[in-house]
């Protein structure tokens, strides 16, 4: 399977008030086992183990910058810049055989923040839609936002699981949590109040 990946942020202009900017960050080259679920006879599948090159793919990772008229909010963070040096090591040997970072310059989330004129100190929520490496590991280099949050669902899996999560990522970053709440939209029928109600 195959993406186009663009190279500049794409804008959705939502109303003249509210923007929606696009961030490629990167990518992530995994087998494609792991995103899509692929059932196969090798139980490990997801892991590129005993699996044919031709079963790894690239898929895009991004990032959501959102102008809103109460303040400015980013979803998801992409790669850390630490991943274009020694990803072995970043990452560690599990994370590494399972995920490949692929992180041109220019691409990670502080150097598209910056190229947009926006300073991560004026960033009023960074909001992780959930821990896995490749939406998480760039949290460092906005830890200086003024609100980081990420679900209390997540947040409690976190320690749970050490072959999916990275606990050194996010280490010294004050992230709090936020609830889901019911709703009547969305496959999960929930919503965040926390920014419905404080944005």
């Amino acid at each position: 399977m195959k993406f186009k990946l663009l190279t500049k942020a794409e804008v959705i202009i939502m109303s003249e008030t509210i923007k929606i900017h696009v961030l490629h960050c990167g990518q992530v080259q995994t087998d494609m086992a792991l995103p899509f679920n692929q059932n196969t006879l090798n139980p490990i599948a997801f892991t590129g183990i005993f699996r044919s090159k031709k079963y790894q793919n690239k898929l895009p990772v991004s990032a959501y910058l959102i102008e809103h008229p109460k303040g400015l909010v980013l979803i998801d963070t992409g790669w850390h810049t630490d991943v274009r040096k020694d990803q072995r090591k970043y990452m560690g040997r599990i994370h590494y055989q399972i995920n490949k970072a692929i992180l041109p310059e220019g691409q990670a989330i502080d150097e598209q923040l910056q190229n947009l004129g926006v300073k991560i100190k004026n960033l009023d929520y960074v909001i992780l839609s959930h821990l896995d490496i490749d939406h998480a590991s760039g949290i460092k280099l906005v830890s200086k936002a003024k609100n980081i949050l990420t679900s209390d669902i997540e947040w409690e899996a976190a320690p749970k699981s050490k072959h999916r999560y990275l606990q050194h990522m996010w280490e010294g970053v004050p992230i709090r949590t936020f609830s889901f709440k019911p709703s009547e939209y969305g496959p999960q029928q929930c919503h965040l109040t926390y920014l419905v109600m404080n944005l």
